[in-house]
């Protein structure tokens, strides 16, 4: 067997056969050792363009002009171009670059975009995805606990209240399931989610090992989508309040269940931001008024002070 053609010698000079040629001509696609790049260069009869044999590919000819070669960077189009594109209609007071500063500036974004997937964004939809097994608990325990405490004044006051704490059950059943629901709908979206950044963080490795200055350029950045998390929802959750027994009152001394109150942070704030809104008028501002929330909330504390005991 010809030594010249072993399989450790994968890599030739398409012109003299020397191993492991460094250069490489984007235009005619030959691997060039550095005695052979000029014998390459010398042919005139059409154009050359030879690069480090790392950097094969890089080159791009003009899909408008194909005997030119992109050399340039139209930033408002996104696609590379050649001297003649920046003449034309097309690309007439477009903010133009050299194509290796666009290549390093993408690249450039390109890692940054998949640093923060990597380091930020995906570990916070991990640690979101880890909490829901937990939530889910806590909703039940939750439940659990409402009923037990419903259960027990139920034994108090015996058959009498037997069709109440029936209902009530059912009203803490059916809020537990929409808090189930809810958070059911929260672990889609976030596993949703994770499944397009694992792909979007393959995607950017990809392009980060290829030259192709197309598929680099076409790139737009997904990050600021997956910055923003899934709604993350706040729930209030219903507390039952117990009443010492009253025969004749049987059904409003058994107890009170609130109602189940499920907000997004984003409502929770804007909320927040009313209030402050609220709080900054004038009349809010004059020592010599009491505001009528601010009666409000002593009225809402004396409620809670006559009611004996709170089941949170």
């Amino acid at each position: 067997m010809d030594p010249r053609h072993s399989a450790q010698d994968v890599l030739r000079c398409d012109l003299c056969e020397t191993p492991v040629p460094p250069m490489y001509c984007d235009i005619c696609h030959i691997k060039l050792c550095i005695p052979c790049v000029g014998v390459h260069l010398s042919d005139r009869s059409k154009e050359h363009r030879v690069v480090p044999f790392e950097e094969r590919g890089s080159t791009t000819k003009c899909p408008t002009h194909p005997t030119k070669i992109c050399e340039l960077h139209c930033e408002q189009c996104s696609i590379p171009i050649c001297a003649l594109c920046v003449s034309s209609k097309e690309h007439k007071e477009h903010e133009v670059v050299d194509i290796s500063e666009s290549l390093t500036t993408k690249k450039e974004a390109i890692q940054r975009d998949l640093q923060e997937l990597e380091k930020t964004i995906f570990p916070e939809y991990q640690t979101a995805a880890s909490n829901i097994p937990a939530l889910k608990t806590d909703a039940r325990k939750h439940s659990q606990k409402l009923k037990k405490a419903l259960q027990k004044q139920g034994e108090i006051i015996h058959k009498e209240i037997d069709t109440i704490i029936q209902k009530m059950q059912s009203e803490i059943d059916d809020m537990s399931t929409e808090h189930l629901t809810v958070i059911g709908k929260q672990e889609v979206a976030i596993n949703h989610t994770i499944t397009e950044i694992e792909q979007a963080i393959l995607d950017l490795r990809k392009l980060l090992n290829t030259s192709d200055v197309c598929h680099v350029s076409k790139y737009k950045s997904k990050n600021e989508e997956f910055r923003r998390l899934p709604a993350q929802y706040q729930v209030t959750l219903p507390t039952f309040t117990p009443q010492e027994i009253n025969v004749e009152q049987i059904y409003q001394q058994l107890g009170f269940l609130s109602k189940q109150v499920i907000t997004t942070e984003e409502e929770k704030r804007l909320e927040e931001e009313r209030w402050k809104e609220v709080w900054s008028l004038p009349l809010y501002n004059d020592s010599n008024v009491l505001p009528y929330c601010f009666l409000g909330a002593i009225h809402h504390v004396m409620i809670s002070t006559i009611n004996k005991q709170t089941i949170i």
